[in-house]
């Protein structure tokens, strides 16, 4: 996997071998490759770019001789004729969604074995907020140093989208496609996956229940905050929100101010692993039992649901298949397919300790 800044700015050389005492004590470059072949350069770069016009001989020697002095052609002039075969994700810190669960880097990898195999790389930059994100695009564009941008944490609306359209770059959305203004999108049925949650819930008795989220422009929190309420509502019941940093020490600061408010919610639901774990912690701490006097229920799954006390019930978090989807999603707007939707299923809820019935907190 590749990460960090792009290097196709840079040409790729070493020092000559010391067999070959005759090349100077410089940079290797494309010029010195065809001297030594007795070619000219385009004859150089139509070999060592596989293009038709040079005989096999000559190809061999070119290539041969390009070994011997560890010469590769420059990407960045390379890309010139082919194109930069990269896909780029640019991350920002600020968005607090999948970039900031703990199994992220499943949905990069899978990411990166989809289209890998094909002789793509993937181009990762961490930037601090979304305007930065947009700054990348246009450089990076102007650059040719992706074919394709991945777009991940997608906001209702997002200038990183609308930037793109506007370079007429081509893209892939990780997001449903009311945000991807007609772009390729992928994404969770987090409508789907929420709406059963409320009617777990619901089925325990719970009616008083609150959502701790990220930021609240965040396309995918407001999808999943809205299917909770609307099925709360026709149950007779509310949803109270308070959003966060969807780190885990706004989290605690934000389950404190609900657990000591006059009316504390029978249930907590929160966006992470990491937040709902921060939660039992605040809970032990004010001495409210879990579930018994509260329950708690995390909108994503990790090995560290399954090893807290009690053990969090969890949403499946199924960024590998994410991940997959999405690298099938960027082959197919390579091979100039237009723009579609994918939507990958959550899965079963994984019902474990931290959740039960309406109990004696609230019955009193």
């Amino acid at each position: 996997m590749y990460f960090g800044p792009p290097g196709n700015t840079l040409v790729i050389v070493v020092s000559p071998p010391p067999d070959r005492p005759g090349l100077p004590a410089r940079r290797v470059t494309i010029a010195d490759i065809a001297r030594a072949a007795g070619v000219s350069i385009a004859v150089v770069s139509y070999a060592v770019n596989g293009r038709p016009g040079v005989s096999a001989a000559t190809r061999e020697r070119v290539l041969r001789i390009a070994e011997e002095y560890r010469w590769q052609p420059s990407a960045a002039a390379r890309s010139m004729h082919t194109g930069p075969r990269a896909v780029g994700l640019v991350v920002s810190t600020a968005a607090g969604g999948v970039s900031s669960a703990s199994s992220f880097l499943d949905l990069v990898t899978a990411i990166q074995d989809v289209f890998g195999k094909h002789g793509y790389a993937l181009l990762l930059k961490v930037v601090e907020s979304v305007d930065a994100a947009v700054a990348t695009y246009r450089t990076w564009w102007a650059e040719r140093r992706f074919d394709v941008m991945i777009v991940t944490d997608v906001l209702s609306q997002d200038p990183r989208v609308e930037a793109l359209r506007a370079l007429r770059a081509p893209a892939v959305v990780v997001g449903a496609p009311a945000a991807a203004q007609g772009l390729t999108s992928v994404h969770l049925d987090d409508a789907e996956a929420f709406g059963r949650v409320a009617s777990y819930l619901i089925g325990l008795g719970h009616r008083d229940v609150a959502v701790v989220t990220g930021q609240p422009e965040l396309h995918r929190t407001q999808v999943r905050v809205a299917a909770l309420a609307r099925m709360l509502k026709d149950a007779g019941g509310s949803l109270l929100r308070m959003t966060t940093d969807a780190g885990p020490e706004e989290a605690a600061a934000a389950t404190r101010q609900l657990l000591t408010s006059p009316v504390p919610p029978s249930v907590i639901v929160y966006d992470s692993d990491q937040m709902a774990l921060a939660a039992l912690d605040v809970a032990r701490r004010l001495g409210v039992e879990v579930p018994w006097d509260l329950s708690i229920l995390a909108a994503s799954d990790s090995a560290l649901c399954r090893l807290s006390t009690p053990a969090l019930t969890a949403l499946p978090s199924p960024l590998r298949e994410l991940g997959t989807a999405v690298g099938d999603a960027v082959l197919a707007v390579l091979n100039g397919q237009s723009a579609t939707s994918h939507v990958v299923p959550v899965g079963g809820l994984a019902i474990r300790g931290s959740t039960g019935p309406l109990a004696r907190r609230t019955k009193q």
